[in-house]
């Protein structure tokens, strides 16, 4: 059985936010320092935010699908919770960029590149949420 596209998209979203937890979970400090974020030598924060990301990751892949007589089926989490992620922080991200100081050009130039990554991820998975 070939995957739809809100699968496949599902699997990207596992992908995405599971990778990048798995980084800031094992490499905060240096993640953070190479992305130009401020990170003050601390790693709570990074790996905090690594567990939260695996955590999503791990809900679409469990809720994500049902095996069902050998057939995937969606069901719980899907693409709706992935826009309403997104969303969310699409708007934390910006909001970061306007109230508060990030340390360094770089690091607001990768701000606005995961807005625009993600706002485009869910444009087009609002386009696919009927599948």
């Amino acid at each position: 059985m070939q995957a739809s596209m809100s699968d496949q998209l599902l699997w990207f979203e596992t992908l995405l936010k599971g990778s990048i937890g798995l980084i800031l979970i094992f490499i905060p400090v240096t993640a953070a320092r190479m992305a130009g974020f401020p990170h003050g030598n601390i790693s709570f924060w990074p790996r905090l935010l690594g567990a939260a990301l695996v955590g999503i990751a791990g809900a679409f892949a469990v809720e994500g699908y049902n095996l069902a007589g050998g057939a995937i089926e969606a069901k719980g989490l899907g693409l709706g919770g992935a826009v309403i992620i997104n969303f969310t922080t699409i708007v934390s991200l910006f909001g970061t960029l306007i109230f508060s100081a990030v340390a360094t050009r770089r690091g607001k130039a990768l701000i606005w590149l995961m807005i625009l990554l993600l706002l485009f991820l869910t444009l087009f998975e609002i386009g696919h949420t009927g599948g």
